[in-house]
């Protein structure tokens, strides 16, 4: 009986290795993670408007007034405010998932573009809440991108 069990264990060694990962900056998972927080968030905020102005009630006036009521509103910032943070989070995961590796860094790099972009972007508000909003929308926002990398550094490959 010196026949073996087929249905035994290999006496080799059997390491599955995954492929190596190249370790090279992803300007590519930036880019993305970026375009998923800015497209989001602007997408997100025309949808917002339009649902709060049918909310409020605000189909009389031209788009700057409703823009300028609702620039007054607090549920709506807020709101506004929330979905924007979540995007970040999104464009942060995206960036660390798209790169396979460094996920903090490449979800920071692509908070940073997607900061200063935001800032160029955005009009200077004169509403009774901009200071509040602003100072809590740009003190969380590089947290909240490294918070998404750090998602995605959970989820292994």
């Amino acid at each position: 009986m010196s026949e073996r069990n087929p249905y035994g264990a290999p006496s080799a060694r059997v390491d599955d290795h995954p492929d190596p990962v190249d370790r090279r900056f992803r300007w590519k998972a930036v880019f993305l993670g970026a375009v998923a927080d800015l497209g989001g968030t602007m997408i997100a905020g025309i949808v917002l408007f339009v649902a709060f102005s049918v909310l409020l009630g605000a189909s009389e006036g031209s788009a700057e007034q409703i823009g300028a009521r609702l620039q007054q509103s607090w549920p709506f910032l807020m709101t506004q405010m929330i979905v924007g943070s979540g995007f970040t989070v999104l464009g942060g995961y995206v960036a660390g998932r798209v790169a396979r590796h460094s996920f903090l860094k490449h979800a920071f790099a692509a908070g940073a573009i997607s900061f200063v972009v935001g800032i160029v972007l955005s009009s200077s508000d004169e509403g009774p809440y901009s200071g509040l909003l602003s100072l809590l929308a740009y003190t969380l926002h590089f947290p909240l991108a490294l918070c998404g990398g750090w998602l995605a550094s959970r989820r292994r490959l």
